[in-house]
């Protein structure tokens, strides 16, 4: 793995010499937003504190965090591709990103009805309305209009039964983001925020075959997931309504990240 070096080519050293930006790119759900750190759902403390802003300091990088309150894994990939659509410039830019996948049974689809709620991140480090057309199913949420509240209960049906479905949208999500990552020779590394994967996971032995694990902290441990791993070890943030973690476990996370990082 060559994250964080300059290839040894002379193309490579004259990249780097006239590079400006050293950029920490941060995709995630609320958990990698840093929510509730400080009580709310989102502030300018929360994402500097969060395990990616952390990160970034120690990396000596810029942090551009574009994680958005209640995201699935499909509208993590695409706030990815959409900044790098819209900002990405190879020539100026080293750019490494990070990405904090959420629970497997999140999912979204394009909605052309209002969505009845705003998504809380509006005042993240680089905001977007790509995922504002996509209504987000989560298992916690009912819906904030009449139309979300009669087609959302089919859909929480559907992530209590198809579960292993789920995974497999999952992971090709992930294999999504290696393939684009290294096409664009962009070095990245992933973790879990929440369970990704069940246990038994022989119906995804082909494609956890193809993903590059040594890029990505702890992929089937479960216990290792941001939330979980320290909820399970009693961590509590009493500014918290919707159980989001406190600064502690995020410097903490932000922590084992830079030593994996640094193993590698």
């Amino acid at each position: 793995m060559t994250l964080f070096t300059c290839n040894g080519s002379q193309n490579g050293l004259i990249k780097n010499l006239i590079m400006t930006d050293k950029i920490l790119l941060i995709a995630g759900c609320s958990h990698t937003g840093g929510s509730e750190i400080d009580g709310s759902q989102d502030s300018a403390y929360n994402r500097e504190n969060s395990y990616g802003g952390v990160l970034a300091r120690k990396l000596n990088r810029k942090p551009v965090n574009i994680a958005m309150v209640a995201m699935s894994n499909r509208a993590i990939a695409r706030s990815v591709l959409n900044w790098f659509s819209k900002e990405y410039d190879a020539d100026t830019m080293d750019v490494i990103v990070l990405i904090g996948w959420t629970e497997n049974i999140r999912i979204d689809f394009p909605n052309p009805h209002a969505i009845g709620y705003g998504p809380a991140n509006t005042d993240t480090d680089y905001y977007t309305k790509i995922n504002e057309h996509f209504l987000q199913i989560n298992a916690g949420w009912a819906g904030g209009n009449d139309y979300e509240r009669k087609v959302i209960p089919y859909w929480h049906e559907y992530q209590a039964t198809h579960e292993y479905m789920c995974e497999l949208e999952c992971i090709n999500t992930v294999l999504q983001m290696q393939y684009f990552c290294k096409s664009k020779n962009v070095d990245y590394v992933m973790t879990n925020t929440m369970k990704m994967f069940s246990e038994d996971n022989s119906h995804l032995d082909f494609y956890i075959e193809q993903v590059d694990q040594s890029k990505y902290m702890d992929m089937l441990d479960n216990d290792a997931a941001f939330f979980w791993h320290y909820r399970n070890a009693g961590y509590e943030n009493p500014k918290a309504k919707y159980w989001h973690h406190n600064e502690e476990p995020h410097r903490l996370h932000a922590e084992k990240l830079f030593n994996f990082i640094k193993s590698l």
